[in-house]
């Protein structure tokens, strides 16, 4: 299953991957200080360093990568869209494909992080009423809540994925070689990576002696 999950990243860049696994460090330290005082600064940290990772990735859609541009999500997309109005049709689609599930949670959730976040922001400053601290509270739990959709839509994406290359051994060895050859092609733009590394552990460290 993690090779897999693996392959399904290798069309990845550098700068992509590394903002993908900041995101979910940060949401998990989110996630463990939220009902904690004691760290307070932690849990805002995180949420700050998950605002601008999503800022990124948004601008990374435009000037980015092929793969990892915006325009290469419209083939899923589509899918999706079919699938819904079929359902309104004598002859409905029965499977949409859980890593088309998947796939649509994961940019769901950049727009529901900038919600989470923003407001987040709102009751750490304290502004506006207090039922902006509801409405934080209520986006951390469909925050959460879509996670688990993405995460459970593309790990039975990969079992189903294993189970239908485990079949062929032909075809087992086949994408082997293919995924070796590739290793070699992808992760470029190493040096936007390593600038987002710098960035977020500078920021870290400006908000660790504040």
């Amino acid at each position: 299953m993690i090779a897999q999950l693996s392959k399904r990243m290798m069309s990845w860049d550098a700068a992509v991957m590394v903002s993908h696994w900041l995101l979910a460090f940060c949401f998990l330290g989110a996630i463990l200080t939220q009902d904690s005082e004691k760290f307070r600064l932690v849990h805002v940290t995180m949420g700050y360093t998950m605002f601008g990772l999503v800022a990124f990735r948004l601008i990374w859609g435009f000037v980015g990568g092929k793969y990892t541009r915006f325009n290469a999500i419209y083939p899923r997309v589509k899918k999706v869209i079919e699938y819904f109005k079929s359902l309104f049709t004598s002859d409905p689609q029965t499977f949409i494909g859980f890593h088309a599930i998947g796939f649509l949670a994961a940019y769901l959730l950049l727009v529901v992080i900038l919600l989470v976040t923003f407001s987040g922001y709102l009751v750490f400053e304290e502004i506006g009423p207090d039922l902006f601290e509801d409405l934080h509270e209520t986006l951390g739990n469909l925050l959460i809540a879509i996670v688990g959709i993405h995460i459970g839509g593309v790990v039975i994406y990969a079992l189903l994925q294993k189970a239908k290359i485990s079949m062929s051994v032909n075809t087992l060895k086949s994408e082997s070689k293919g995924s070796a050859s590739s290793v070699n092609r992808v992760r470029p733009f190493k040096w936007m990576a390593a600038i987002i590394l710098v960035a977020v552990g500078y920021f870290w460290l400006v908000q660790i002696n504040s």
